[in-house]
């Protein structure tokens, strides 16, 4: 591939992304007799289109006359969209270098590289949001050269095998191209290792008083990854537990880290302070949140909150304040571990591979069953308040937990209970089982089997299965919750150290699906 054609149309590479997915985009410049303008084609938004007045207002400032003619810049392939600024930089330059044409020095780099960056009318180089999965993107199709602003150095110093020129200005690239100068760049990378350090978690188990029952089953549910749901009367801890969670999750491997990253980077939420998420997310959502702003929104589409909670938790505290129109937008990322966004101006898939966690009270006044205050709610007020939370959704979550509230003697004793290092050294050795067990699958988690891996890999004897076919006909159990109940005897096997899938196992999931504070059930 050469960059000066028989017809002088000047190419430079760079990458956008459709969701997570890179494309390599070239952006060729040519130019005619004609009145002096900058068209630019192949499908840009208005962002893009306005690059032209801070193109100009960039060669002004790095005092580069260009000539009175027309230019053209095609953004190729065009039945891509191309969104946002970070192709000013990139468009400037294949300005610049069609125009000076002879003499340019450093050409043998120019094939090899991609650039990015918005432009400032004074030519400064600024920040884009989106830059890591472009550069990653970029890497498995083998590019390893990038320039890119210097405001975005952080995000890829943990990258390796990868030579980064940041940029600061426009000039710097005037000088390198066209008068031969040095340009900074770096080869080396930081071990991601020295950001974990340090790290606190605000609430520890150990703060909670009693509720063993409780922390035994989210201790499960994070060794699986499974979906819990805990209701009782306020004060009783819920909230604080759910809080308490992220400090019991594995540690993010190194790929989990630039995965989950990816998604931070699109939506601008990565700084100096935070180059790379290295714990695990946790997005607790407020029930005024709109489905839009769960799911994803605006014509950038942008992801939303159920893909920044990707491999972490997401947690909806009071569930039932919630619309049942935005809770029954979660159904299908809860199912399928990714959401499709789809708009006007195009569509994109994100993965939203989350644990849902969620909290509610079991009725308006919170005191339905409670043992020391008396309900006021009627029957028909309680099942109203319960009504948002539709059976079809019930049906994802693998832990229905009734949480007392704790007597006060208990909560006011000195004794401590079992911290969060404890339980999460559980967690990680039941994981490291799990890891064994689906060596040859792209799973990580007993949550994530599917029917026929579940049939495969979790075999039941006859005294189980009779076991799972009475509870099933007396509970009334759907395909879908005993296939999840299968799932949830199987981590809690892994977490006792166990090789096979006993009753015992199966009577202790069962018995983390409890409906009995539904009046429903009654």
């Amino acid at each position: 591939m050469t960059y000066k054609t028989k017809d002088m149309v000047q190419i430079i590479k760079t990458f956008t992304n459709l969701g997570l997915i890179g494309h390599e985009i070239a952006i060729e410049a040519d130019s005619t007799q004609a009145l002096p303008t900058i068209d630019i084609i192949g499908l840009p938004d208005t962002a893009i289109k306005e690059a032209k007045e801070r193109i100009r207002g960039t060669f002004r400032n790095c005092e580069v006359s260009l000539s009175k003619r027309k230019f053209v810049l095609n953004l190729a392939p065009s039945d891509i969209r191309k969104v946002g600024t970070s192709f000013d930089v990139p468009m400037a330059l294949a300005i610049l270098l069609h125009e000076v044409r002879t003499h340019l020095r450093h050409t043998e780099i120019l094939e090899k590289s991609l650039f990015f960056g918005e432009l400032g009318l004074d030519g400064s180089v600024k920040r884009i949001n989106g830059l890591l999965p472009s550069v990653l993107s970029a890497k498995k199709k083998g590019r390893k050269t990038f320039f890119i602003p210097k405001d975005n150095f952080f995000e890829l110093e943990y990258i390796p095998d990868i030579t980064i020129y940041p940029l600061k200005h426009f000039r710097q690239l005037v000088g390198y191209f066209v008068k031969g100068e040095e340009l900074e760049h770096s080869t080396q990378h930081k071990d991601f290792g020295i950001l974990r350090e340090g790290q606190t978690f605000e609430i520890d188990f150990e703060q909670i008083k009693g509720q063993i029952f409780a922390k035994r089953a989210l201790a499960i549910a994070a060794a699986g990854f499974h979906n819990a749901l805990m209701i009782g009367a306020p004060g009783s801890g819920k909230t604080m537990m759910s809080k308490a969670m992220k400090s019991i999750l594995p540690p993010l491997d190194f790929s989990e880290i630039l995965e989950v990253s990816q998604i931070y980077s699109v939506v601008g939420k990565l700084n100096k302070d935070l180059p790379l998420i290295t714990q695990r997310p946790f997005r607790q959502i407020h029930h005024t949140a709109s489905k839009f702003s769960i799911i994803g929104w605006g014509s950038q589409l942008t992801p939303g909150e159920v893909s920044l909670a990707h491999k972490g938790i997401l947690f909806f505290d009071e569930l039932t304040e919630f619309w049942k129109e935005t809770l029954e937008t979660l159904r299908q990322p809860l199912e399928d571990r990714m959401v499709n966004i789809s708009r006007v101006t195009g569509t994109v898939e994100y993965p939203a591979n989350f644990m849902f966690i969620a909290s509610m009270n079991p009725c308006r006044c919170g005191f339905y069953k409670d043992k020391t205050k008396a309900c006021t709610c009627s029957p028909m007020d309680i099942k109203r308040y319960q009504s948002k939370i539709s059976w079809p959704l019930l049906d994802r979550i693998d832990i229905i937990l009734e949480v007392p509230r704790e007597d006060i003697d208990t909560i006011l004793e000195s004794q401590k209970g079992e911290n969060s290092a404890s339980l999460r050294e559980k967690v990680i050795n039941a994981r490291k089982i799990q890891q064994a067990r689906f060596t040859w699958l792209s799973i990580k988690a007993n949550a994530h089997m599917t029917p026929k891996e579940l049939q495969e890999l979790v075999p039941l004897g006859s005294g189980e299965k009779d076991f799972l076919l009475q509870a099933a006909n007396t509970l009334n159990l759907s395909g879908r919750v005993l296939h999840r109940t299968i799932k949830l005897a199987r981590t809690i096997a892994d977490m006792n150290g166990e090789e096979k899938i006993w009753v015992k196992h199966l009577a202790e999931a069962i018995q983390y699906r409890s409906k009995t504070m539904f009046i429903d059930e009654e």
